[in-house]
């Protein structure tokens, strides 16, 4: 470990400290085991009582108790403190409870463990912490009376007990991802639980770059941090573990408490997940008594007094751009009061793991009625966005620039890496890249880790934002081939991120990219772990793009929802190439594997089929097992995970022929470079093609060939279109790739030393290998 990280690493030391995953997985373990034992009559009725507005499960509100019990172990280390308080905050009378309350193994040891815990939970709200406990005797209320009741909160409380004796033990390095399980509707919300290590990490990229003095208690405190879209807090809860780590005032409990009661605000659509957010941050400094938390629930649905859709933490969007849009008010509800105005301030910093879901998923767990409502206020709001889409990315963008002092100003987030590569997010690209300065993009090459939420399989990089548009910087582009796993860890990664230092990195490779790139756009710099073959990808492949060459046919998506398989002699049967298994996937030229026919008489369906051809460009690909990246069926057919695609007709030039040399130069190692360096980063080693990126890859100008090269090629492909082909990870070592290589090189002529080093770039890059070590010093 580097010297200058050594700090960092000590003051990190203490959440590092036992397993975190093994911790969660045992909270889930008790949940599971204790929501057993309740009858489903008894679910029934605890879920009728709580009725429909918290949309959870027994094991959601387990979850909840679980947070709650965690805290009320905090509260016994101070409980004898802050007795004086409790007598200033209540007055004497039959209904003030015990006082001191009852630990969490008194609770457990009582005869009557519910009744115990709702005393104690009511006891400590005179103190304070209502935002907190208020809801776990909510809950306590809603148990039955039964001795299923009494075993399944032992096991909770036994539980939270052992996890909090556990070294390190932090509640949102446990609960989150439980939490996240537990809503029933968490894949519609596009509910992300952000892992503790790239929380760590986007903090300190965002407050790492803040020019303040940290041993100035006003300037520290002076500071607003917002999560528009907090959940159980996980960001919120790093920024501050960030600044209690970093601030020197020699007034920590008073950073705490400014922390909580006025440097941080939370929205989120969801109360439950507003309540973790509570108890997290309350368990940063438990003896701080805070009157108030700027934590907000925000409706996501129709309101019943005005009886018009909300859109949740977007109703903040109101005022970005007057003109014939007239804003309405907007209101919350904190978790501690009744509905409420926000007090909404301007931002020094905005850090967010926002549901970048689509409008129509998140949507869809609506009624009608409901769904018209949200759909016309979403329309309502789209006249004061810029660049709006079908995606939240935009509206949660805007809504923090709206919300950002324009001077110093910073906004990190989690997003999707498909918006470093996807076509309809290029908008969303442009408008960052001409408001904002893109100081960082962050994406993963890590093949155990290429997410930073902790339940998703979906790439995801951090961009970090700030407002200043002053001078022309580049962005710093980080590819990480070591995802960091642990707190520690990525302090270190952050602190050699802020330190500019790009040669000797050891977490991955840096790049930059310009900011006249940027401002069109072009984040393309993400695309290849290896800083090499990305120059390659971009300085010395072909000027043309294959789209201006031949036109690319129906998606393979719409032949899947418009025909239906069949047998060859069935009525309008035409043949397929419907999958991609590398066991008939094999070579350049492929046998069609069924026959399909359109399902209605519909004109869509029709159109599917009409024009099949003998060329195929691929819509998905497994870049760990495919062979053949572009292949010719032996009769013309139709695709589902392939594209038909015809040659523009040259004089002079066979039909055939050119599909054959066009297969070859896909096929080919710089072919196949071009292909991904226009791929869409869903997953490292499943890439989706969009019609509009085929379109363009990188290929020379056919026109400017000479017949005698265009046949060639052609004769090349037929000496080796059966022959099988090993998969993308060995093709460097691969004779039919070998020879493909030397075809393009001598008929296109085509540098063969730099085709080499193409053919071994590639399979050492991490999407290709699925491993993470990158060697461009030996290709």
């Amino acid at each position: 470990m580097r010297i200058r990280n050594f700090a960092n690493f000590v003051r990190q030391a203490p959440i590092e400290l036992g397993s975190p995953d093994a911790l969660a997985a045992q909270a889930e373990a008790a949940i599971t085991n204790a929501a057993r034992q309740f009858t489903e009559q008894e679910r029934r009725y605890i879920l009728a009582e709580m009725g429909t507005a918290t949309r959870t499960t027994i094991e959601g509100l387990l979850t909840d108790l679980l947070t709650a019990i965690m805290f009320h172990t905090k509260l016994d280390t101070i409980r004898h403190e802050v007795a004086p308080a409790l007598m200033l905050n209540t007055h004497a009378s039959d209904d003030v409870p015990a006082w001191p309350p009852a630990t969490v193994q008194d609770c457990i040891d009582s005869h009557d463990v519910v009744r115990s815990f709702h005393e104690a939970h009511m006891a400590w709200q005179g103190v304070d912490y209502k935002q907190i406990l208020e809801w776990s005797c909510a809950i306590l209320n809603l148990l039955p009376a039964s001795s299923a009741a009494g075993k399944a909160l032992r096991i909770i409380a036994n539980s939270a007990l052992s996890i909090q004796r556990s070294a390190g033990s932090n509640h949102h390095d446990l609960v989150g991802i439980t939490f996240c399980q537990s809503i029933k509707t968490a894949k519609n919300d596009g509910s992300m639980y952000t892992t503790i290590p790239a929380a760590t990490m986007l903090a300190h990229l965002l407050f790492g770059g803040i020019e303040i003095d940290w041993s100035d208690f006003d300037q520290v405190t002076s500071l607003r941090i917002v999560d528009f879209a907090c959940g159980t807090g996980t960001l919120l809860i790093a920024a501050a573990n960030y600044i209690l780590h970093n601030e020197r005032t020699n007034r920590r409990q008073d950073v705490a408490q400014a922390l909580l009661e006025q440097m941080l605000y939370g929205f989120d659509i969801n109360n439950r997940a507003v309540f973790q957010s509570a108890t997290g941050l309350g368990m940063i400094a438990p003896s701080v008594q805070f009157k108030r938390l700027h934590l907000y629930g925000m409706l996501l649905g129709i309101d019943p007094k005005t009886q018009e859709g909300r859109l949740g933490s977007l109703e903040l969007l109101h005022g970005l751009d007057q003109g014939n849009f007239n804003p309405r008010p907007f209101t919350g509800a904190r978790i501690d009061d009744s509905i409420a105005p926000i007090d909404v301030v301007k931002f020094d910093v905005a850090i967010m793991n926002p549901p970048f879901t689509r409008a129509d998923l998140i949507h869809k767990q609506f009624d009608k009625p409901t769904l018209e409502a949200l759909r016309q206020r979403r329309k309502d709001l789209m006249q004061s966005v810029p660049a709006h889409g079908s995606s939240n990315a935009n509206y949660f963008f805007a809504l923090a620039a709206k919300h950002l002092k324009r001077r110093g100003g910073r906004m990190g987030f989690v997003v999707p890496s498909a918006t470093a590569s996807n076509p309809s997010a290029e908008r969303t690209r442009k408008y960052l890249g001409t408001h904002f300065h893109v100081a960082y993009l962050i994406m993963s090459y890590d093949p155990d880790r290429i997410a930073h939420s902790g339940n998703t399989d979906i790439g995801e990089m951090l961009v970090v934002l700030e407002c200043n548009t002053d001078g022309r910087k580049p962005t710093t582009v980080v590819k990480l081939t070591t995802n960091p796993a642990t707190a520690s860890d990525a302090v270190a990664c952050a602190s050699s991120i802020l330190s500019g230092d790009t040669e000797s990195n050891e977490w991955g490779t840096v790049d930059f990219i310009p900011k006249e790139a940027i401002e069109q756009g072009n984040w393309s710099a993400t695309q290849f772990a290896s800083k090499e073959l990305y120059k390659i990808a971009t300085t010395q492949l072909w000027d043309s793009v294959i789209g201006n060459q031949l036109k690319i046919g129906t998606q393979g998506s719409t032949i899947r929802t418009q025909t239906r398989k069949c047998d060859e002699r069935a009525v309008n049967a035409v043949p397929a190439l419907y999958d991609h298994k590398v066991k008939h996937v094999n070579a350049l030229e492929v046998e069609p594997d069924m026959y399909v026919q359109p399902k209605d008489a519909s004109t869509r369906a029709k159109a599917a089929v009409s024009n099949p051809t003998g060329l195929h460009l691929p819509e998905r690909l497994w870049l760990t097992t495919v062979k053949s990246v572009a292949v010719r069926t032996t009769t013309p057919s139709v695709g589902s995970a392939w594209m038909c695609a015809s040659p523009l007709d040259i004089n002079g030039i066979a039909p055939d022929d050119l599909e054959k040399a066009i297969c070859m130069i896909l096929n080919s190692s710089p072919g196949k470079l071009g292909m991904l360096l226009i791929r869409n980063n869903f997953k490292l080693s499943y890439p989706k093609f969009a019609k509009s990126q085929l379109e363009q890859i990188p290929f020379p100008r056919l026109r400017d060939l000479r017949q005698e090269q265009i046949q060639g090629l052609a004769a090349a492909y037929d000496d080796i279109a059966t022959l099988e082909r090993t998969s993308l990870p060995e093709t460097h070592k691969c004779p039919v790739q070998i020879s493909i290589d030397d075809a393009v090189c001598k008929y296109i002529e085509f540098d063969p030393e730099l085709c080499q080093t193409i053919r071994h770039l590639i399979v050492q890059e991490p999407m290709v290998s699925g491993k993470r070590d990158i060697d461009q010093t030996n290709p």
